[in-house]
């Protein structure tokens, strides 16, 4: 009969236990779900906009201001600017990116004739620089546009300056 006391008593423990165990857990809050993993998109541009690249419209677009890729009148690439192509090109490169397209811009300053061969080669020069740096040659396309798509205007020195530009355009499929 001792047996069976001692036996019920640790018995009535165990489930008093068991019941307070329970209450507790309906008490505490729910673990919190796993972040959800991010889209093969998500994270090409979450990289994009680490990049500085803006969303526009039609792609992602990178606009590198003419004075601080090359110096005045030139197509030739300053030394800054070359390294940060090269880190650009293996980016976009790891990303899996497609197609870049670049295109050179101009203000209207100068014959039209002149401004757009200047601005074919500077995006030649990026062209060049981006393949250089790892990204693909043969997926790059390149055109000057000379200043047929100003984004200021070209009466003020602060517009003519941002009009004189290379963009790189990228398409995430």
């Amino acid at each position: 009969m001792r047996v069976d006391i001692a036996a019920s008593r640790w018995a009535r423990l165990l489930v008093a236990g068991l019941f307070c165990a329970f209450l507790a857990a309906c008490a505490s809050p729910p673990p919190a779900p796993a972040p959800k993993a991010m889209s093969r998109i998500e994270r090409i541009e979450a990289a994009l906009r680490a990049m500085s690249f803006e969303k526009e419209e039609d792609g992602w677009y990178l606009s590198l201001p003419a004075p601080l890729i090359f110096p005045f009148d030139s197509d030739v690439l300053a030394t800054d600017a070359r390294d940060n192509l090269t880190r650009i090109a293996l980016q976009l490169r790891e990303l899996g990116i497609d197609r870049v397209m670049v295109r050179g811009h101009t203000d209207n300053v100068g014959a039209r004739e002149y401004n757009l061969a200047l601005s074919k080669r500077r995006a030649d020069a990026v062209a060049a620089m981006l393949g250089e740096g790892g990204y693909p040659f043969d997926r790059i396309d390149s055109k000057g546009l000379g200043f047929s798509l100003p984004i200021a205007d070209n009466a003020t020195v602060e517009g003519r300056a941002k009009n004189r530009r290379v963009v790189i355009i990228v398409q995430i499929t």
